[in-house]
C-alpha cells in the first residue's frame, strides 16, 4: 500500500496549470504601480456579475469585509440583532460584532446543516416577542431583531425564496453569507434574488481563491449596491469628502487579476468537484453509521451544490476521531468544520440572547468531518480516500 499523502488540499497544483497566465496577468500591475481599484478591479467586478449572473458586484479586501459591509449597507444599526446559525465559521457572527449588531444564535437543520425558513419561523415564535412600539425583540436580553444572515455552508444554498418570505412577515432584511458558496444555485437561481445583499470570500482554499485575502459583495439595488462602494473606502464617493464612517475595505488589484484568470475556470472546476461527491455518495451510501450530504435538486437532474466541502456526518461518540486518526495513519488528509459550535466561542460569552443548548449544532461538531474534494484530486486519490473510509466504517 502506497504512502504517499493524499493532501486535503493542494493550491500548487492548481497555481501549476496556469503559472504562466497567471503570471502574464499581474506582471503588468508592477510595471504600472498601480494597484488601488482602478481598470483591474472593475473589469472583474463586471465579469463576475456576468458570470455568475448576479447583481452589480463591489470588490472587498475579505469575506469578513465583505459581511460587515454589506450588513451596514442592509440597515443594520448599532445594538440590533441578526439571526445567525451557530453551525458555521466565525465571521459570519463576528462581522454582525463588528458592524455594530448582537448575533443571535439559531441552530441548524439536521439533515442539510442549514438555517432553514421554518427553524427560523419557529424560532421567532418561540423566542422572539412584539414590544410595545411594534419591534420584533428577543424575550432573553430585550435585543431588537434587524435581519437574517444565513449561510450557505460548505456550497449548498437555503431556500431563499422561503427565507424572504419569512423576513418579509417579520419586516426584517437579508444578507446572504455565500462565502463558501460561489456559483452555488437553488432551483436555478443564484444568491441575491431574495436579499438585500450577498457576501462571498476569495479566500485562497475556496471554490474561487485568491492569492490572499479578498471578497466580493452583489446586490440588485442600486442604493444598496453604491453604499456597499461609499462604505468601502472610507465613506466617501468623492476624494476627501467623507458621508459617513466607513472602511478601508478595497479589493486589490493584484488580487482582482488572479481572480480574473481563474474566473473563467470556475465553472469546470465546480463539475469536477461535483463528480467527486457523487462518486463519494455513491461510494458511502448505506454505510452504518455515517451520513452523506443531500442535495435535494439532484432529483431533477440538476446541482445547485457546489461543495466546497463534502462533509460527512459520522454517528456514534467519538468515531469521527478515530476515523480521522485512521485516515491519518494511511496519510490521507480530513479537516473537521467545525469543531465548537459559535454559541459556545469564549468571544460570545456574554451574549445576552443564548438561550441554552443548540442541540443539533453541538452534535455536528463532534460528528463531522470533510475528505479532499478539491478539483486537481485525481481519481486514484479518491479511491484511497474511499477505500481507507469504507475500511474504518466497516470496522
Amino acid at each position: 500500500m502506497t504512502n504517499i499523502p493524499v493532501p486535503f488540499f493542494d493550491l500548487t497544483r492548481q497555481f501549476s496549470s496556469m503559472e504562466g497566465e497567471m503570471l502574464a496577468a499581474v506582471v503588468p500591475l508592477f510595471r504600472s504601480q498601480q494597484f488601488i481599484l482602478g481598470e483591474a478591479v472593475s473589469s472583474f467586478e463586471e465579469a463576475f456579475s456576468k458570470t455568475l449572473g448576479v447583481g452589480r458586484s463591489i470588490g472587498v479586501s475579505s469575506g469578513t469585509d465583505a459581511l460587515v459591509v454589506a450588513l451596514l449597507a442592509a440597515g443594520l444599526r448599532p445594538g440590533q440583532g441578526v439571526l445567525v446559525p451557530s453551525f458555521t465559521f466565525f465571521a459570519t457572527a463576528g462581522a454582525v460584532v463588528l458592524a455594530g449588531g448582537v448575533p443571535i444564535f439559531v441552530d441548524v437543520d439536521p439533515a442539510s446543516y442549514l438555517m432553514t425558513p421554518r427553524i427560523v419561523e419557529d424560532f421567532l415564535g418561540r423566542e422572539t416577542a412584539v414590544s410595545g412600539h411594534g419591534s420584533l425583540r428577543t424575550r432573553r436580553g430585550e435585543i431588537p431583531v434587524a435581519g437574517l444572515l444565513p449561510v450557505h455552508l460548505y456550497g449548498r444554498m437555503v431556500d431563499m425564496e422561503a427565507l424572504s418570505g419569512v423576513a418579509q412577515r417579520h419586516g426584517l432584511f437579508v444578507v446572504e453569507d455565500a462565502c463558501q458558496s460561489v456559483g452555488a444555485t437553488f432551483q436555478g437561481r443564484p444568491p441575491g434574488v431574495f436579499s438585500q445583499a450577498v457576501a462571498y470570500s476569495f479566500f485562497p482554499t475556496k471554490n474561487l481563491g485568491a492569492a490572499g485575502d479578498a471578497g466580493m459583495i452583489t446586490a440588485n439595488d442600486p442604493a444598496i449596491a453604491d453604499h456597499c462602494l461609499r462604505l468601502r473606502v472610507h465613506g466617501s464617493r468623492k476624494r476627501y469628502e467623507h458621508e459617513e464612517m466607513g472602511m478601508n475595505a478595497r479589493l486589490d488589484a493584484l488580487q482582482a487579476r488572479v481572480l480574473s484568470v481563474k474566473l473563467s475556470r470556475l465553472d469546470g472546476w465546480t463539475r469536477r468537484r461535483q463528480e467527486l461527491a457523487r462518486r463519494y455518495n455513491e461510494s458511502f451510501s448505506g454505510l452504518p453509521g455515517v451520513t452523506v450530504p443531500v442535495d435535494p435538486e439532484l432529483a431533477g437532474g440538476r446541482s445547485g451544490h457546489v461543495y466546497h466541502q463534502y462533509t460527512l456526518r459520522v454517528l456514534r461518540e467519538g468515531r469521527r476521531d478515530r476515523m480521522r486518526a485512521f485516515l491519518s495513519e494511511r496519510s490521507i488528509g480530513s479537516e473537521v468544520y467545525y469543531p465548537i459550535p459559535l454559541h459556545c466561542q469564549k468571544a460570545f460569552s456574554d451574549n445576552p440572547t443564548i438561550h441554552g443548548p443548540l442541540s443539533v449544532s453541538e452534535a455536528l461538531s463532534r460528528e463531522v468531518v470533510s475528505l479532499p474534494v478539491f478539483p486537481e484530486l485525481t481519481d486514484e486519490e479518491q479511491e484511497r480516500v474511499i477505500g481507507a473510509v469504507r475500511d474504518v466504517l466497516s470496522s
